[in-house]
């Protein structure tokens, strides 16, 4: 026998001995199997060793909350309150996972019965409040928010929440007016162009909004009166579709009637799609278009191209085409440029409406320094064809009430 056979015997006599004279807990047949998505393997373990402990599984529970395993959470915290139904830590920790899952109402029928038990335990006011905002029930949110400024005098949180909420129900269902003012220089001496707008915006509900508007407009040493009204709706299945209209029997210069029609929707893969259908109705001539636009969102950021087609009565079909860049910042604030070239039915002269080859820079949007007062602006670069130059500037104040 050889000596490196004398030492694989050896070897194998020792680590036999060694099993045979192991601890059961360590041996593999008797170690607890783990599930394989066990949110921590050593409470798992101690837990499947003292069912009974309640520390143990609400440490567990955490445990799985805080590894992003809410449902696991949730069963942990379901198994707590079968032993003991008016602990308010495990009611809730069970309102945190339910509120994850995205389930507000079950949470909140949780936090209540936790405020009943335990009417001091601030944490639980505050999920409760969050709860009721998260359900889209506001009103019962101001509620309980007003009364925790009373059940809680030194705190700020309640009247710091309420401001949050009442911004929030502004920004979302409050009248917008706009006062805009607008100057634009011509090249050649021509007489400057000017105009004043005051709009309205106000939400009918949830899905409609109503747009009005009254404007005044100087070009070419004349002066035109213009109103305008439109609807928005939002519809299932992610479409919005508006419709805008405007009117000045009068003019000279702007039309003296037109409607459109937009719609739009939201695409998979950060995209949205707009169409656009107009018909514009001039003193001497009439003016049909249709355009479509494709935006790509990155973030806040957003690209979007447009194609439009003009078809002015008895001539053929003229294109444009514009590329816009947007920055969303704040809560409802925007900056963007637009660059567009092609072909546009305008009015370069009274009486007079023509289909030139434009070319233009744009920068412009809204900066609102609060949810009640806001500055929209603009500022651009338009060449008409061969005709002239404009250099636009408009500033208008937005107050939301």
């Amino acid at each position: 026998m050889t000596g490196r056979t004398r030492c694989r015997q050896l070897l194998t006599a020792c680590v036999g001995l060694a099993l045979a004279f192991a601890p059961p807990a360590l041996t593999a047949a008797t170690t607890p199997a783990l599930p394989p998505a066990a949110c921590d393997a050593t409470l798992q373990a101690g837990l499947a060793a003292q069912p009974d402990d309640t520390n143990l599984r609400h440490a567990l529970a955490r445990a799985c909350a805080h590894a992003g395993r809410h449902d696991q959470a949730l069963g942990e915290y379901d198994a707590l309150l079968a032993v003991q139904a008016d602990n308010p830590d495990w009611l809730l920790g069970r309102a945190q996972a339910l509120l994850a899952l995205d389930r507000p109402q079950e949470a909140q029928a949780s936090l209540e019965r936790a405020r009943s038990i335990a009417p001091d335990y601030e944490d639980v006011w505050r999920l409760s409040a969050t709860a009721l905002e998260r359900a889209g029930d506001t009103a019962a949110a101001e509620t309980l928010l007003a009364q925790a400024e009373r059940a809680f005098p030194r705190s700020e949180w309640p009247a710091a929440r309420r401001r949050l909420l009442a911004e929030a129900r502004l920004l979302e269902r409050g009248t917008v007016v706009t006062v805009a003012a607008s100057y634009e220089r011509l090249s050649g001496r021509r007489p400057a162009w000017q105009a004043l707008l005051i709009e309205v915006m106000h939400p009918l509900d949830e899905r409609r909004r109503l747009f009005a508007g009254l404007s005044a407009e100087e070009r070419f040493g004349l002066r035109d009166g213009q109103v305008s009204a439109g609807l928005s709706q939002r519809f299932a299945g992610g479409w919005s579709v508006a419709v805008n209209s405007n009117a000045a029997p009068a003019a000279d210069v702007l039309p003296e009637w037109g409607l459109a029609v937009d719609a739009s929707r939201a695409l998979s893969g950060g995209r949205a799609l707009a169409l656009r259908a107009r018909h514009t109705s001039y003193a001497t001539v009439d003016v049909n278009s249709l355009a479509a636009t494709l935006e790509q969102y990155y973030d806040r950021f957003s690209v979007g191209y447009s194609l439009t087609a003009a078809r002015p009565a008895g001539l053929d079909w003229s294109f444009g085409y514009a590329l816009r860049i947007a920055h969303e910042y704040g809560r409802t604030s925007h900056a963007a440029a637009t660059v567009a070239y092609g072909e546009e039915a305008e009015t370069v002269a009274p009486g007079t409406v023509l289909v030139t080859r434009n070319k233009s820079v744009v920068l412009h949007g809204v900066h609102w320094r609060s949810a009640v007062w806001g500055l929209a602006w603009e500022a651009g670069w338009h060449e008409q064809g061969n005709l002239y130059d404009r250099v636009r500037l408009r500033v208008g104040l937005q107050h939301r009430f």
